[in-house]
C-alpha cells in the first residue's frame, strides 16, 4: 500500500494467526544517518486471540512489555488471552476512558473526521500516551508492543508521535501508518464476528473504518501547528527531555543498512 520504499511491509510484519497487523518499527531512517533498531518496538493490534504458536513467536522476540491502550470495557469484555499466563509486563493505558459509551474528559471533536479525532487523543489520552512514551525511553522495557483493536488510530498516533521523537521523516510516518490498510479487511472482518464489538461497530461511521495517507499527514500538520512537533507535545505533557534522549539512544542505532 505504501509509495515509499523504505518502508517494506512484507519485511516487518511479524506472521501470527491470532494478530493480523503486529509489526516491527525497526529500520526506519531516524535522522542523522540514524536508523530505529530492530526487534525493540512493535505495533499491534488486539492481542486477545494469539494462539500456542504465536506465543512461542513472541517468545522468540523476547517481549519484555506489553501496552494495551484499548478502553476498560474493551478489556474486561475480551480478556489478554494466553499473555495472562506469560511472564510478561502488561499495562493498561487506555486513551479513551469510557462510562456508559461515553468519553469521560474533554468531549470528543464533533463529525466524523479521523484527522480531528487523532488531535483529541492528544488532550483525552494525554497521561495515557506520557506514560507509553516513558515506558518507551525504558530500556528494561525492550521488546515492547504497543496496540489497540484495529492497530489504526490509537495505536497509529502513539507510532507516530515515538517515530517523530525518534526523527524519522514525515513521509516514512505516514508509509507507516498506511500499511494498515493491506491489513484492514482482515483485522475487521475478524472484529465484526466478535459479539464483544459488531454492536459497537454498526453505531459507528463508516470514517472510522479507513486508512487514508490524508488523515495522518493531517495529524501531523495539527500535531506540529499546535505543538511544534512530538517531541514539544511531549515536554508539554510531562514527559522529561531525557527521557526522550533515552529514547532515542534505545531505539535508534548508526545507519547504513536502509534502502531507497
Amino acid at each position: 500500500m505504501d509509495d515509499d520504499d523504505r518502508v517494506d511491509s512484507s519485511d516487518r510484519l511479524v506472521p501470527l494467526t491470532g494478530a493480523f497487523n503486529f509489526r516491527d518499527l525497526g529500520g526506519y531512517p531516524g535522522g542523522d544517518g540514524s536508523v530505529t533498531k530492530r526487534g525493540r518496538l512493535f505495533r499491534s493490534d488486539g492481542l486477545h486471540r494469539l494462539t500456542g504458536p504465536d506465543m512461542e513467536v513472541l517468545r522468540s522476540i523476547g517481549l519484555s512489555t506489553v501496552i494495551d491502550l484499548r478502553t476498560p470495557g474493551e478489556l474486561e469484555r475480551t480478556g489478554r488471552g494466553l499473555l495472562e499466563e506469560e511472564a510478561i509486563r502488561f499495562h493498561h493505558l487506555a486513551v479513551v476512558q469510557r462510562d456508559r459509551g461515553e468519553a469521560v474528559g474533554a468531549p470528543a471533536p464533533a463529525g466524523d473526521d479521523l484527522a480531528e479525532r487523532y488531535l483529541w487523543y492528544l488532550e483525552t489520552g494525554r497521561s495515557a500516551l506520557v506514560e507509553a512514551l516513558r515506558l518507551m525511553a525504558n530500556s528494561s522495557s525492550l521488546p515492547l508492543v504497543f496496540h489497540c483493536t484495529a492497530g489504526k488510530d490509537r495505536t497509529g498516533v502513539l507510532a507516530a508521535l515515538v517515530l517523530d521523537i525518534l526523527g524519522v521523516e514525515r513521509d516514512v510516518i505516514v508509509a507507516d501508518y498506511l500499511i494498515t490498510a493491506d491489513r484492514l479487511e482482515l483485522i475487521m472482518g475478524r472484529v465484526r464476528s466478535d459479539p464483544t464489538y459488531s454492536a459497537r461497530m454498526a453505531e459507528l461511521p463508516a470514517s472510522r473504518f479507513t486508512v487514508e495517507a490524508t488523515t495522518m499527514e493531517r495529524f501531523l500538520n495539527g500535531l506540529y501547528a499546535g505543538f511544534g512537533g512530538a517531541r514539544s507535545w511531549a515536554m508539554s505533557a510531562g514527559v522529561l527531555p531525557e527521557d526522550m534522549d533515552q529514547m532515542r539512544a534505545g531505539l535508534l542505532e548508526p545507519g547504513g543498512s536502509v534502502p531507497g
